[in-house]
């Protein structure tokens, strides 16, 4: 750990290893401190019109096309995600790239002189961060995913131009409860008084809207207010006078009609034409990304049971095309292991398994565990970490079957990362 406190000369690893040194807890909910902060260095006095972007999944997803939507049309935007899979640079963009160290360097510093006695978390101090670069970019619009819930995660500080909640399921369930109303009802918690919040959930929790209804939020409702139709090629959206079809784009249709649905509230919706060539150009790294022609390997985020039950559907189209699926599977320990993979286990032809050597990261005897509590009869093999699982997956595997690494987001970093080597 760092222990001399770094200036504005020093180096961004540097940074960032005082800043997880400096706060005991990895997650600390609650809003005071770091609104504190934000109010003692003028963080939250900035000329940005900022869209608050919650959901268990497909946050990263819908901001990526928001980003793009905006940018389409001339608009400079500052987008904030995380956690990220191989640099901290790729956690803040500007106008769709990533910046420079000493953005960052400055950023920190200037939290760090200003925060006073006041302690920060990890991910508080970059959420900070992220706004005082945009505050100096004096961007358009600001993407900011909620990190955690809503209701009490770092984001939650800002007075949002709108507001969308892309998709509710169990996950921190620590944190959110283990019902879907009560992730609803912290969710909900980003939303405010006549501003518009678009919520993209295809069963929204009754928590959500009696919410929303409470505090007087502009509301727009999937399958009341807009719908969309997804079918092998392509999804239907409608919403108000809109009634377009596009072909299938590389993220969830269901956060692409999201997306569209939140730019045609607020007036910002491009022409057909440039929505089509949008879609059509979106990619996101690390949502079912292929690594890998020979053998034929993808990876994908997908840590939790909704998510992986999205990735079960991409994976049964190359199932019903003849392909067999070996999955390598590595995850953290507060995750549902056994939800996770009951997902996907209908289209696993072979497991692998593997150990994260990380903070929070489960044991491959873990995982075997929860495999076993499984309907899954298909064989395993177990691995010390990602790597050494890669390095026999693809000196064995034939042309004829397709490779899932899947469970985190450190998971997929090990195998973006083996494969650039």
């Amino acid at each position: 750990m760092t222990e001399i406190l770094p200036s504005q000369s020093s180096s961004l690893d540097d940074w960032l290893c005082y800043l997880e040194s400096i706060h005991p807890a990895n997650i600390e909910m609650g809003l005071e401190r770091v609104a504190r902060v934000a109010n003692q260095v003028d963080l939250l006095n900035s000329p940005s019109k900022i869209i608050l972007i919650a959901g268990t999944n497909g946050k990263g997803t819908t901001a990526r096309c928001l980003e793009s939507l905006l940018l389409a049309q001339g608009f400079s935007v500052g987008t904030y995600a995380s956690p990220h899979l191989i640099r901290y640079n790729e956690r803040v963009r500007i106008n769709g790239q990533e910046l420079d160290d000493q953005f960052h360097v400055d950023a920190f510093d200037m939290l760090e002189k200003g925060r006073g006695d006041t302690s920060l978390t990890y991910f508080e101090y970059g959420t900070l961060g992220a706004l005082a670069i945009f505050k100096r970019h004096a961007v358009d619009y600001v993407l900011l995913e909620v990190g955690l819930g809503g209701r009490y995660d770092a984001t939650n500080i800002v007075t949002p131009h709108a507001c969308v909640i892309t998709t509710i399921d169990l996950d921190h369930k620590e944190y959110l409860g283990d019902t879907r109303e009560l992730v609803g009802y912290d969710k909900a918690g980003i939303f405010r008084n006549n501003t518009p919040a678009v919520v993209g959930d295809l069963n929204i929790p009754h928590t959500v809207t009696d919410y929303g209804n409470e505090i007087n939020a502009d509301m727009v409702l999937s399958g009341r207010d807009f719908t969309f139709a997804e079918d092998a090629d392509g999804f239907n959206w409608q919403y108000q006078g809109n009634n377009w079809r596009f072909a299938k784009p590389a993220i969830p249709c269901q956060n692409a009609a999201t997306a569209l649905t939140l730019l045609s509230k607020l007036a910002l919706l491009p022409r057909e034409q440039q929505v089509r060539e949008c879609l059509a150009n979106l990619t996101v790294e690390g949502r079912f990304q292929q690594l890998s022609d020979t053998p034929r390997v993808f990876t994908d985020v997908a840590h939790n049971p909704e998510s992986a039950r999205y990735l079960a559907r991409k994976l049964s189209v190359y199932k019903d095309q003849g392909f067999k699926i070996h999955a390598l599977v590595a995850m953290l320990a507060d995750k549902d292991k056994v939800a996770a993979m009951s997902a996907v286990v209908d289209v696993v032809d072979e497991w692998s398994l593997a150990s994260l050597d990380c903070f929070r990261g489960d044991t491959v005897e873990n995982l075997a565990k929860a495999l076993a509590e499984t309907p899954s009869t298909a064989p395993s093999t177990h691995y010390p970490n990602v790597e050494a699982a890669l390095d026999k997956i693809v000196q064995t595997v034939d042309a004829n079957t397709l490779v899932i690494v899947f469970g985190s987001f450190i998971t997929v970093a090990a195998a973006i990362n083996y494969f650039k080597k």
